[in-house]
């Protein structure tokens, strides 16, 4: 059984974590800003409240089902590109997991850009693979491969991906991965976004003028923007004063510092930036917030919750924090679907929750990836759900 927020083997010393919660959260506590300074938390009422739950997040943990370990496959892992620390973390895990099992797996870089995830697909079939897992990009971007891999019986599993039926297409994926129970894919990238607006509440006193930087390349970046304007419309006392969309091929083109400091000069209202992809800010927006001269009338909000980004937060570089998930454990996760899959079982939620991370709460030491609070040692419950003969 699978269990949320803390319930379950996940939820160890659970009323001790509900007054740490408060401690932390609904008391006046300060946090480092963007540039290092400290402002006050809220001490009571709807901001503070929207601040713990930022900070408490969703947690859960692996399925407990038995499931066999199939001997002798081939998996070949599609990075949607592994010069994006987004792309190469959550790769870099299904190879860890299916490499602890004993399969034999290759990482194909698809270089961000359409072209070479279709390629991937297509190399991943021609070398007889048993098993694709595609990462971070949906269906409709190269339905042609995946058709020819279906044709081949080479099960294809998207990894934080949506299946063409979710744009009115056809199923293609043999299946997707599904992070958190009771969530659809759809309702668990909302709640990172609700989670973004929530912090920023919390942290502007209910007072939250966002600059929204949106990605226009996934369905799961428009998910993120509703998430985050949804849950900013309940609060009377903010609004979105800007917007900017991004796309790969910023990234490629390397003008994500330039069209950022553009669109912060024109929102000359703004006191709070939401970010939707962390590694953004190693592009330029952190840069472009430090030399704005409004770093420290800023609070700025991340998401995935990348290592590199949690030194930015660690060292008040241009982001005060981020709605953080583990990817190596969403590469695990992956390795569990396929399993399944591959059994003839039905997929199983993986647990990977999110939480908003910052310098007094929820931060790992230096050097160390994100971990939950409270922890979960994911690696070791797949191990022992995933039997061998």
């Amino acid at each position: 059984m699978r269990t949320s927020a803390l319930t379950g083997p996940a939820g160890l010393a659970a009323a001790g974590l509900t007054a740490l919660i408060c401690l932390t959260a609904c008391g006046a506590t300060g946090t480092v800003g963007s540039s290092g300074t400290t402002s006050a938390a809220p001490s009571s009422g709807p901001a503070a409240q929207a601040l713990s739950a930022a900070y408490k997040g969703v947690v859960g943990t692996p399925p407990t089902e038995p499931v066999p370990v199939r001997k002798g496959v081939k998996a070949w892992v599609m990075s949607c590109g592994q010069e994006l620390p987004t792309c190469s973390t959550s790769s870099d895990a299904v190879k860890e997991a299916a490499t602890a099992i004993g399969w034999s797996t290759s990482i194909c870089d698809g270089k961000l850009n359409p072209q070479g995830w279709a390629a991937c697909i297509r190399e991943g079939t021609a070398q007889h693979a048993d098993v694709i897992f595609v990462i971070g990009q949906d269906c409709s971007s190269f339905e042609g491969p995946l058709r020819e891999a279906r044709a081949a019986h080479v099960t294809t599993i998207g990894v934080g991906s949506n299946d063409c039926d979710a744009q009115g297409g056809e199923r293609l994926f043999g299946a997707t991965t599904q992070r958190f129970e009771g969530m659809t894919n759809q309702q668990w990238w909302n709640k990172l976004g609700a989670l973004q607006a929530d912090y920023l509440i919390g942290r502007t006193g209910g007072s939250a003028k966002v600059l929204e930087v949106t990605f226009a390349d996934s369905l799961w970046g428009r998910w993120i923007k509703e998430g985050l304007t949804d849950r900013l419309a309940t609060c009377t006392g903010c609004s979105i004063v800007g917007e900017l969309q991004l796309t790969n091929a910023d990234v490629a083109s390397n003008t994500i510092g330039q069209k950022f400091s553009s669109a912060l000069l024109k929102a000359t209202g703004a006191n709070a930036v939401a970010v939707p992809l962390d590694p953004w800010f190693l592009a330029g927006i952190s840069q472009g917030i430090r030399s704005s001269g409004r770093s420290d009338r800023l609070t700025v909000v991340g998401g995935f919750g990348q290592q590199a980004n949690l030194d930015l937060i660690r060292g008040g570089q241009g982001e005060d924090a981020t709605i953080a998930f583990d990817q190596i454990w969403d590469g695990w996760g992956a390795v569990d679907t396929a399993l399944r899959v591959l059994a003839g079982q039905k997929a199983l939620p993986a647990g990977i929750g999110l939480q908003a991370v910052d310098t007094g709460h929820n931060l790992p030491a230096a050097g160390r990836p994100f971990g939950y609070m409270p922890t979960v040692d994911f690696r070791a419950l797949y191990q022992k759900t995933w039997t061998r003969t």
